[in-house]
């Protein structure tokens, strides 16, 4: 009678043990599964943000800018018509106010539009927008590189070009800030991001998470990389350091 109810326990605890092993393999993948199509789901998002983008670049480029300029030919057509001082200097004025917005919609539509391409390298990229953030004045942005020849894919490029844009977004929004130091090298199989600045710096456990963080986040998510926010050890100051595998941004 023991060893029937022996032979039953034992029993018992193996199809208890098979169909755990069965319900965590089984767990284990559908987690598997939806983390992919999580992924999946955030690169379509994102990518319809770049499209989104590269339309309204578009448009403030093929139609804005080119409407700017012709008004601005007929204000001067109209300076040529007439003699009236007071007339001549609201023209003129209108002209210069016209000419700003001519050169704000071409900065506008380079900062909107995919940075990176097939022509223009991850430096080159870069520069042009620190370029931008610099002319303000009211952020003075040194950007180091240090990589050795990486054939940048670049859709990936435009991620990390975003990431640090979001970065230098968050530090004239809320840091203090009048400085910023980028330094990008590559580390053996990996991408070292590191973002510095002289701000008041703050704990990501006592802000509420924006937009421009999850944004952050999911890209790097996507590229298969890994952010430490605000590392005492570096500064305390607002500092970010991102690690992605090299093998994740290069062209295929």
């Amino acid at each position: 009678m023991l060893t029937e109810f022996t032979h039953i326990l034992i029993t018992a605890v193996f199809l208890i043990l098979i169909i755990g092993i069965a319900l965590y393999v089984v767990i284990t993948r559908l987690y598997k599964e939806l983390k992919i199509k999580e992924t999946e789901a955030i690169e379509m998002i994102i990518e319809a943000q770049e499209r989104e983008r590269s339309a309204i670049s578009r448009e403030v480029h093929d139609n804005l800018g080119p409407t700017l300029s012709i008004t601005q030919m007929q204000i001067g057509f109209l300076m040529e018509q007439t003699t009236d001082e007071k007339t001549l200097e609201m023209l003129n004025n209108v002209q210069k106010q016209i000419q700003q917005s001519i050169h704000l919609c071409r900065d506008i539509s380079h900062m909107i539009s995919p940075e990176m391409n097939l022509e223009k390298d991850m430096r080159t990229a870069l520069e042009e927008q620190i370029q931008l953030i610099n002319q303000v004045g009211r952020l003075a942005v040194k950007l180091d590189i240090e990589t050795h020849k990486i054939d940048w894919d670049p859709a990936k490029g435009t991620y990390v070009i975003r990431i640090i844009r979001e970065l230098l977004t968050n530090t004239l929004k809320h840091s203090d800030a009048d400085a910023v130091s980028i330094r990008i090298q590559s580390a053996g199989n990996q991408i070292l991001i590191q973002f510095v600045d002289n701000g008041k710096g703050f704990s990501m456990d006592k802000i509420k998470v924006g937009m421009g963080v999850l944004n952050i986040n999911k890209r790097i998510s996507i590229l298969g990389g890994k952010i430490t926010w605000n590392d005492s050890r570096v500064s305390t100051s607002m500092n970010v350091t991102i690690v992605i595998p090299i093998q994740n941004i290069l062209y295929k």
